[in-house]
């Protein structure tokens, strides 16, 4: 069983060398809005994600948290790469979803100011006016966030199980069974993004981009 395991880690491997390629953003065309979130809704669905905030008036959709799969869960859909499904087996990750339509041409440059003024009183400035994402073209980006399970108080050793320990520390000691898990930010999962964004221009162009071709 533990050579079966070294060898599916092996292979793993050698396909990570191997990294996603998709699209980091979508041009949504003028009049498609409402379809475009229907199908990343249903899209992030179907990857097993669960959408909290669907905000189709600020052009926002985030998800739960959702644990990645391993490489003992061959039916997940939701890893971009086997390496991701062995990173997951030996470490258990977790990534959320937040997707954003903004008009094209949009985005303000940043300019650093000449004078700092200090941040707005309240009331001192009108509000902008709403944007109108139904009437004009549109960019789709998506942003994943990776984050890592640990425990806290565990001393793991990278030369045998066996070597590993734990500690508590006594000033933070509560009666009763605690939740140790913890999960800790380690950065943003760009081939996941690109996997997503590129399964929902498939749905929204079946025809002319044969885009991801994996389940």
């Amino acid at each position: 069983m533990r050579s079966i395991v070294l060898a599916v880690l092996a292979l793993a491997a050698l396909t990570g060398c191997t990294t996603w390629q998709g699209p980091t953003e979508i041009t949504v065309p003028a009049g498609e809005y409402d379809r475009s979130v229907q199908t990343a809704v249903d899209t992030l669905n179907r990857l097993g994600y669960r959408c909290t905030v669907i905000d189709r008036e600020a052009g926002v959709v985030d998800t739960d948290p959702l644990r990645a799969g391993s490489l003992v869960e061959p039916w997940r859909t939701d890893n971009a790469s086997l390496s991701d499904a062995a990173a997951n087996t030996v470490s258990p990750r977790r990534r959320q979803v937040r997707l954003s339509w903004t008009p094209v041409g949009a985005e303000a440059p940043l300019v650093e100011p000449t004078t700092l003024g200090g941040p707005e009183l309240p009331g001192s400035k009108a509000p902008s006016p709403k944007t109108d994402l139904a009437t004009g073209p549109l960019v789709l980006r998506a942003i994943v966030s990776l984050e890592q399970q640990y425990t806290p108080g565990d001393r793991i050793s990278p030369y045998s199980a066996s070597l590993s320990s734990s500690f508590s520390e006594p000033r933070s000691a509560t009666s009763g069974p605690v939740d140790r898990g913890t999960w800790t930010p380690v950065g943003r999962d760009e081939a996941t993004e690109q996997r997503i964004l590129g399964l929902i221009e498939r749905a929204l162009t079946p025809s002319t981009d044969p885009g991801d071709k994996k389940p």
